[in-house]
């Protein structure tokens, strides 16, 4: 089942990236092709040109009459010599010109699938292992087209032409080169590739848990160093690239013995053409001449079949970063539009049963129920860290109900008084705000902090959402105002800053459901209470799920219905 996966993965991306633009593969491999003849070409008639010469020069010293146009072979050299420079700008251009033009509609693919995967499917990953999709295994797959395609391609077209132009003399012998390279190439090809796809895919992996490992140490450096572990975590390090080297030198070493293999059958192919070109010559089939050119034909298709056991080395690793990028495709293609999604119709009412759940409540007796209405739409939910506010945000946004079923957990979830359906989810996901424990500064300006993709959004609303929020004496006072730089991860603001920042975004939006997950981290009492104060026009017609620590004094219970976890 696993290799059928594997399969399906790779061949998914060769329609996607090949098939799908096979106008423009089929026109680099053109290029590619037209390229590689061009080289043949060259070869071929510098000997031949060489050759006559040679002869016509032994002939005048015997003192026989012998005319030689040099002009005419001399101008084909000169013009197989500059169309295979220009071929191969042209064609390197061409083909990575697609290549990028492919990657760049995978990549955003690939993004339309990680926004849409719930939120459950991308914390089971680490970051480390989304960069290394998202770029190193994104990028392998470039190598379909530049690796895998396109030398052999170009190398087995060769082979044709040449064996067509074997056989205007002879075809036993067209024949004989023809099935020997064949034949060769598919017994040594294959076994490198039997042999070094486990190397190359563990190789891949070992580079991943490398980076990973890596990034966590640069990330928990200053831990480290505070509990003296540093040199600990260091020497995990090293283990890891010993370990990597150790693969590499593998990998060549199969490398170098299929590169062995070539040459080896490189030079029974020179060979060969050599005691057939001499047979022919005696034979009166072909002059001096030509019996070189043919000669140095088949030398000359070397270049190309020399190339194959590095590009082939690759299969492993394209393979392998098919199967990783592959779920990201499908939860792309899976994912309900958001024209199919039910968005008319009004939340009257909001319900959330929690009969059992692992994470959530440990030793609480009977369910755990949350209701919203219109009459009654807010809710002040309490408990010590570690209690399950979080875990019980992601049940309410309709973010953690699979997971919570996988879990064992018994949850039932009421929209309107109707079960949850993935069209209801959708609809949830869409009209929901949900403000994190975490604040999350991207690497931008303030503007693009605080709209993060909003469309038609006017810098009088921007200035309002930050008033309520009382940064916008702050913002004013920016080198640039609201184009200011925030910095790569927003170390130019303080922790209440950010807070407060990442709670100005929401305002910007018009949900239905809003879940503040300790808002006022970060913020005094002082501050915190005016900022509530300002938000009331906002949470007014909304439901409003608040998970804290412990309610703050001026948080009145006459608003708010309380549970305590």
């Amino acid at each position: 089942m696993a290799d059928i996966e594997h399969k399906n993965a790779l061949s998914y991306w060769a329609r996607q990236l090949l098939w799908h633009q096979r106008r423009r593969v089929l026109a680099g491999a053109g290029l590619a092709f037209v390229t590689a003849a061009f080289g043949l070409a060259l070869l071929a008639l510098s000997g031949w040109f060489i050759t006559a010469t040679a002869l016509a020069g032994i002939s005048v010293a015997a003192g026989a009459m012998l005319a030689l146009d040099v002009y005419l072979p001399g101008s084909g050299i000169r013009f197989f010599a500059l169309g295979r420079t220009v071929s191969r700008y042209l064609e390197r251009l061409y083909n990575h010109d697609s290549v990028l033009r492919q990657l760049a509609l995978v990549r955003q693919q690939l993004f339309q699938g990680l926004a849409v995967l719930p939120v459950t499917a991308v914390e089971q990953q680490a970051n480390a292992d989304w960069l290394s999709r998202l770029t190193a295994e994104l990028e392998s797959l470039d190598s379909l087209l530049l690796r895998l395609l396109l030398p052999p391609l170009s190398a087995l077209l060769s082979l044709l032409l040449l064996s067509a132009v074997v056989s205007i003399w002879s075809w036993p012998s067209a024949l004989l080169l023809l099935g020997l390279t064949l034949v060769g190439c598919t017994v040594v090809f294959s076994l490198l590739i039997r042999c070094q796809q486990p190397l190359s895919r563990q190789l891949a992996l070992q580079f991943n848990q490398a980076r990973a490992a890596l990034i966590n140490h640069l990330q928990g450096l200053p831990e480290l160093r505070a509990a003296r572990l540093q040199a600990h975590q260091q020497r995990a390090l090293l283990q890891l690239s010993t370990s990597l080297g150790n693969l590499q030198l593998r990998t060549a070493r199969q490398q170098a013995n299929a590169q062995l293999a070539v040459n080896a059958l490189h030079s029974i192919q020179v060979v060969l053409a050599a005691l057939l070109a001499l047979a022919g010559f005696n034979a009166g089939l072909v002059t001096a001449p030509v019996a070189v050119l043919l000669v140095l034909a088949v030398f000359a298709l070397g270049e190309l079949l020399q190339l194959l056991p590095g590009q082939l080395s690759h299969v492993g690793k394209t393979r392998y970063a098919a199967e990783r990028l592959y779920p990201l495709a499908q939860a792309q293609q899976h994912a309900v539009a958001p024209s199919a999604i039910t968005t008319a119709a009004p939340w009257h009412s909001l319900s959330l049963t929690v009969a059992q759940h692992p994470y959530l409540a440990a030793g609480r007796q009977g369910a755990l129920q949350l209701s919203f209405s219109t009459a009654r739409p807010w809710l002040l939910v309490s408990g010590r860290s570690g209690a399950g506010k979080s875990t019980l945000a992601g049940l309410v946004l309709a973010e953690r109900l699979a997971e919570a079923g996988q879990l064992g957990a018994q949850c039932h979830y009421l929209l309107n008084n109707q079960p949850l359906s993935a069209e209801a989810a959708g609809s949830i996901a869409q009209h929901s705000v949900y403000l994190s424990q975490q604040n999350s500064v991207i690497a931008d300006t303030l503007y693009a902090n605080l709209s993060l993709g909003l469309a038609n959004i006017t810098a009088a609303q921007l200035w309002q959402a930050l008033d309520r929020v009382e940064l916008a004496a702050w913002a004013r006072n920016l080198p640039q105002g609201l184009d200011t730089w925030l910095g790569d991860t927003g170390q130019q603001l303080s922790g209440g800053q950010a807070r407060r920042l990442c709670l100005a975004r929401l305002l910007l939006r018009q949900p239905q459901l809003v879940v503040l997950d300790e808002p006022f981290n970060g913020l005094d009492a002082a501050m915190a209470q005016r900022i509530w104060h300002n938000l009331q026009p906002w949470l007014a017609d909304k439901f409003v799920l608040l998970l804290l620590h412990k309610a703050p004094a001026f948080l009145t219970a006459d608003d708010w219905r309380q549970l305590a976890l």
